[in-house]
């Protein structure tokens, strides 16, 4: 099995909020795949660590399914252009 690494630049203030909401969301919403993929590997279905930066935080998620993945990254886009659209 394969790690999955995702990196996304998230900015201090409403960014953050929506990261972790959107992080929340999206774990809540795939809490039986989750249970499910546990139950059958030793690794867990999704790491999550921040890497401080100068203007940021870098989030970097592990996946180890690659169709989970793309479902954040993908996700995560849409909410953070309807941020920015918000400004």
């Amino acid at each position: 099995m394969t790690d999955v690494v995702v990196k996304l630049p998230v900015r201090e203030g409403e960014e953050a909020q929506l990261f972790g909401a959107f992080l929340s969301k999206f774990i809540e919403s795939r809490s039986r795949e989750a249970e499910h993929f546990s139950a059958d590997n030793d690794a867990p279905y999704l790491m999550v660590r921040s890497e401080p930066q100068p203007d940021l935080e870098l989030k970097v998620l592990i996946f180890q399914e690659r169709r989970a993945a793309r479902a954040f990254s993908l996700g995560w886009a849409r909410a953070r252009t309807l941020l920015a659209g918000k400004a």
